[in-house]
């Protein structure tokens, strides 16, 4: 292990230890708790605003959107197995002869 792999390790392991003892202590403060949690109800809201909003302007949601691109690659799909059925030689077809076209 080279020299500077082992002081970026220490101070990847240093990191480590400082982030969890700050988000123990963050964690722990109430205030940082009830903080948290009413910025997470703001973004809930907004989140469903513009969802509306958008709803409102004719414009697809990041949900709609991907379902719609997902439905598409799946046509296409399809329609690549069914070009590649069509494009498949065939076999000598049989002619049918139907019996009322006969004359006896």
């Amino acid at each position: 292990m080279s020299e500077s792999q082992g002081l970026f390790d220490r101070l990847k392991a240093r990191g480590e230890e400082v982030w969890s003892q700050l988000s123990a202590e963050l964690m722990s403060n109430e205030h940082f708790v009830k903080a948290m949690q009413g910025a997470l109800r703001g973004k809930e809201k907004l989140d469903e605003a513009v969802g509306k909003a958008l709803k409102t302007m004719n414009v697809p949601t990041r949900t709609e959107f991907k379902r719609a691109v997902a439905r598409i690659e799946a046509l296409e799909g399809e329609l690549a197995a069914l070009k590649r059925r069509a494009e498949k030689p065939r076999g000598p077809r049989k002619r049918r002869v139907a019996a009322s076209r006969k004359k006896v």
